[in-house]
C-alpha cells in the first residue's frame, strides 16, 4: 500500500491547477483535525474503527472511532514515514526513509524498528496474512514471511527508479508499481511472496511518468494511478496481467488508492482531486473534496462507505457516504393555520387537515435539504391556490397557500413544480393531504369520538397537545369549534 508520492512531485505542487469542481454538488468528504502540519503519507481503516495514519517527521496518528478523532502517537522517530499497514487493532508496520521499518504489536504505543537490509527510502509495503512485502527508491523490493518481524531482500541498489505502491492480493501473488531508470511506468509481479519478480515497463499514452499506487481486483486485473512528466495524472488499467495497459489521462498527478468493493473505488491525488469507479477502474468521476490541499492517500472501511483521505499539511478528510453528493430533496412538509402545524408525511398514511379554511387559507410548508433561489409552480389537485414563495426567514423553506373549501372528505394532491436550489438543480415534489372537517383525532372519518375529544377538553387555551381541537383556528376550544364537528358527523375522507 503506497501512500507517499515522489519527493519531486510534492516540490512542484505549486505548480498544478486546482482539480475541476463539481456544480451542483456538495462535498461529502468533511475536513477533520489532525493535531498535526506535518505531511500524512498513508493511512488504512479497519471496520473495527481503529485506523493509523503515518507522515512526515516520523508522525504517527491513530484513531478508534472510525477516522471521526484522531490522537497522535509516538513513533520514536524524525524520518519521513510513507507505506504504512495495519493487521488489526494491536499490529501494524510502516516504512520510511533511510530503510526504516517500524513495528508494534501493543496498538501503538510502542513501535520497534526492525532491519530491513536496506539504507534506501522505503515507500510502500502490503501484506496478505504473515506474507508481505516493501517497495522503495533504487527499485529495493522486501518480502516478509511473519508479519512484518524480520525482513529478507529480494532486490535492491539499481540506478534510479524506485516502488511507490505495493499489493499483496494473496500470501504468494503480489504486485508493486513505480518507475523504472528511464522513466517508465514499472509493474513487477511476484507469484512466490516476493521472492522472485517479473518486470512490465510502459508509457502512459506516449507520456513518461510514474506509478504512485496499485490495485489488482484479480490475477489478470488491475489499475495503477500515476503522475506525468507534464504535470498532468493518469490511471492505467491492465486486464493481461499487467503485460499490458491502456491509460485515461487527468488533470492533476494522483496518489493513492482504495477499492474496499469491486464496484466502489476511489483514487486521490494532488489538487484536493478525488475520483470514484464503479466499475473496476474503468471509468472515474470526480467526487467534490472541497480542498485545493494535495491528498496522498486513501482508505476505506469494507462497507465503502466510511473512508479517510490524507494528505499535504496534516490534512484528513472523512466521508461516511461514499463521498456522495447529497441530491436536491424534499426533507418535510406540513399543513399550518395559526401558530400550530399539522405534518404531511412524504410516504405511508397522508396527514389529515381538519381545521375550517373559511377566507382564510391554509399555508403548506415545503421544507428541503438545499437552500431554494426560486419557489417553483404550486398547483393542486383540488381548490385553488395563490402560488408559492421562499420562506423570508429561512432559505430552506417554500410556503405555498391553499384554499380548500369546495374540497372537504377529499384526499388532494400539492405540487411544487420545478422548486430550484442555490446550485442549479430543480425538482418537482408532490404530497398527499386529507381534508376532513372536524376529524380532530385523524382516524379518517367524523364521529362522536371526535366530538367528545373537543367537549372533553372545551374552555381551554390551544396548545401543542388540542389544537386540532380548535376547528374554528381562534385559539379557543369553544361551542365554534363544536358546532362544525357535529354538522360533518358521518362524513369520511374518500
Amino acid at each position: 500500500m503506497n501512500n507517499s508520492p515522489m519527493t519531486k512531485i510534492k516540490f512542484l505542487a505549486t505548480l498544478f491547477v486546482s482539480f475541476l469542481s463539481v456544480a451542483g454538488l456538495r462535498a461529502q468528504w468533511a475536513p477533520v483535525s489532525s493535531g498535526t502540519t506535518n505531511n500524512l503519507n498513508g493511512v488504512q481503516l479497519l471496520d473495527s474503527g481503529v485506523g493509523y495514519a503515518a507522515g512526515d517527521a516520523g508522525t504517527i496518528l491513530k484513531t478508534g472511532d472510525s477516522g471521526a478523532t484522531w490522537m497522535t502517537l509516538t513513533s520514536g522517530t524524525t524520518q519521513t514515514l510513507h507505506g504504512l499497514y495495519v493487521f488489526n487493532d494491536s499490529e501494524a508496520v510502516t516504512v520510511g526513509d533511510n530503510g526504516l521499518i517500524l513495528r508494534t504489536t501493543d496498538g501503538g504505543t510502542t513501535w520497534l524498528s526492525v532491519t530491513s537490509g536496506v539504507r534506501d527510502s522505503l515507500r510502500s509495503v502490503s501484506f496478505s496474512g504473515a506474507n508481505g512485502i516493501c517497495g522503495g527508491t533504487s527499485q529495493d523490493i522486501l518480502y516478509s514471511t511473519d508479519s512484518g518481524a524480520s525482513w529478507h531482500v529480494s532486490q535492491k541498489g539499481f540506478f534510479g527508479g524506485g516502488f511507490f505502491g505495493a499489493q499483496m492480493l494473496s500470501p504468494t501473488l503480489g504486485f508493486v508499481a513505480g518507475q523504472n531508470s528511464i522513466f517508465q511506468g514499472f509493474v513487477g509481479v511476484t507469484v512466490n511472496g516476493g521472492v522472485n519478480w517479473t518486470f512490465h515497463d510502459f508509457y502512459f499514452n506516449g507520456n513518461e511518468g510514474t506509478c504512485d499506487d496499485v490495485y489488482f481486483f484479480d490475477s489478470a486485473t488491475g489499475i495503477t494511478s500515476a503522475a506525468l512528466f507534464d504535470f498532468t495524472g493518469a490511471i492505467a488499467r491492465t486486464i493481461n496481467g499487467a503485460v499490458d495497459w491502456s491509460s485515461i489521462i487527468f488533470p492533476q498527478a494522483l496518489e493513492g488508492i482504495a477499492f474496499p468493493k469491486p464496484e466502489a473505488g476511489w483514487v486521490v491525488g494532488l489538487g484536493g482531486a478525488i475520483l470514484k469507479s464503479s466499475d473496476q477502474g474503468v471509468t472515474f468521476n470526480p467526487q467534490t473534496s472541497g480542498i485545493s490541499s494535495d491528498l496522498f492517500a486513501v482508505h476505506f472501511q469494507s462497507d465503502a462507505l466510511t473512508g479517510v483521505a490524507v494528505g499535504r499539511s496534516g490534512t484528513i478528510l472523512r466521508t461516511t457516504n461514499g463521498g456522495e453528493a447529497d441530491s436536491f430533496a424534499l426533507v418535510s412538509a406540513a399543513s399550518r393555520k395559526g401558530p400550530f402545524e399539522i405534518a404531511l408525511p412524504l410516504s405511508g398514511p397522508p396527514g389529515i387537515e381538519c381545521r375550517v379554511a373559511n377566507r382564510r387559507p391554509f399555508t403548506l410548508l415545503f421544507t428541503f435539504n438545499h437552500p431554494v433561489t426560486a419557489a417553483g409552480d404550486f398547483s393542486v389537485s383540488c381548490g385553488r391556490t395563490t402560488g408559492a414563495i421562499i420562506n423570508p426567514d429561512n432559505s430552506k423553506q417554500v410556503l405555498a397557500t391553499y384554499f380548500g373549501t369546495t374540497c372537504n372528505s377529499h384526499y388532494i394532491t400539492l405540487t411544487l413544480q420545478g422548486t430550484t436550489d442555490d446550485q442549479g438543480n430543480s425538482l418537482t415534489t408532490s404530497v398527499t393531504m386529507g381534508l376532513l372537517l372536524g376529524d380532530v383525532n385523524a382516524d379518517g372519518f367524523v364521529d362522536e369520538a371526535d366530538l367528545d375529544q373537543a367537549v372533553e377538553d372545551l374552555g381551554e387555551h390551544t396548545d401543542s397537545s388540542n389544537f386540532r381541537e380548535d376547528v374554528n383556528v381562534n385559539g379557543e376550544i369553544d361551542e365554534l369549534d363544536l358546532s362544525p364537528i357535529q354538522l360533518k358527523i358521518g362524513s369520511r375522507l374518500r
